[in-house]
């Protein structure tokens, strides 16, 4: 049976959140909040271009007490900001084979204006590997991009709340009431001899 996004969502979040509480068991790294995001990328001189979902954590040299929008200005200069990339899967070691990810078209730009100041971290949460342990691997954006095999553009749309009538009403199907499904005298035949449509298991 094919897994319904909302249970895939919420898996994707619990697998992210665990990825996480990994990552800030090494002092280095922090969970910043919203005011502190937004004062950061206001230091990067961006703020309109790049949102505060560009990137999850931020890295100093070493712990430091925690960061915040009233201190972060002193410890900018040395913050890395951290991309998190997290996955199940069983990962063999640092040359991540088989590690695949999704990417947003904000988080590629701001990695080029930061350059080595902005890291991927790809972390493993499986222990069957070199290690036999959950580990993490840091990454420039030149560094993926060397290793990247193969990559795919991927849409995410938003709808307008309101949209003029001449662009079209669309089709309303009521799930549950065959009547409501708008079908030309052809398909239900078509139906019947097809089977059920397919189901991208992925989706």
């Amino acid at each position: 049976m094919a897994e319904s996004k909302f249970t895939k969502s919420k898996r994707n979040a619990s697998t992210e959140r665990e990825g996480l509480g990994l990552l800030l068991s090494d002092l280095r790294f922090q969970r910043v909040d919203f005011p502190t995001k937004r004062r950061i990328l206001e230091l990067v001189g961006a703020s309109q271009s790049f949102g505060i979902q560009t990137f999850d954590a931020v890295m100093s040299p070493t712990p430091v007490s925690p960061i915040t929008a009233e201190n972060v200005d002193e410890h900018y200069p040395t913050l890395r900001l951290i991309e998190m990339k997290t996955t199940r899967k069983p990962i063999r070691n640092q040359n991540l084979d088989g590690f695949l990810f999704g990417a947003t078209e904000r988080e590629y730009d701001m990695a080029r204006t930061l350059g080595d100041r902005y890291l991927f971290a790809f972390i493993v949460l499986n222990s069957t590997n070199d290690y036999a342990r959950p580990f993490a691997v840091l990454l420039t954006l030149e560094e993926v991009e060397r290793r990247t095999r193969s990559q795919r553009i991927q849409y995410q749309v938003n709808f307008r709340s309101e949209y003029e009538s001449a662009v079209g009403e669309g089709w309303v199907v009521i799930l549950g009431d065959e009547t409501h499904i708008p079908l030309t005298p052809s398909e239900p035949d078509a139906l019947v001899e097809g089977g059920a449509p397919d189901v991208d298991p992925d989706a």
